[in-house]
């Protein structure tokens, strides 16, 4: 089974993997995924920055979050949602997916 890196919200939120908001995230064959803001930040960071500034929730309703396989994050960071999503619509393999964000001349 091949899953893709980059869950969105609205896939995962009306599936069994909607248990991901209780934990934060979880595992698909053997790969840790977690939910991220559309900046790529993590629910773990982003419950922390909550938690400073006296918020509730950690992404606000309406913001988009997907679960985003760990090897993913950095180049999720790096490029924005709108981005990471057409790579991951071309390819599954983060090496292959900075190459082509090179190529784009996303990346330096």
């Amino acid at each position: 089974m091949t899953t893709s890196p980059i869950i969105p919200e609205t896939v995962w939120m009306a599936s069994q993997m909607s248990i991901a908001r209780h934990y934060g995230g979880l595992n698909i064959a053997r790969r840790q995924y977690l939910i991220v803001n559309k900046e790529g930040r993590d629910i773990y960071e982003l419950s922390a920055i909550a938690h400073k500034e006296g918020r509730d929730k950690a992404i606000e309703a309406g913001e988009p979050c997907d679960l985003c396989r760990y090897d993913w994050i950095p180049l999720y960071r790096q490029l924005g949602r709108d981005r990471i999503l057409e790579l991951v619509s071309i390819t599954d393999d983060p090496t292959q997916a900075k190459a082509i964000a090179k190529e784009k001349g996303w990346l330096e």
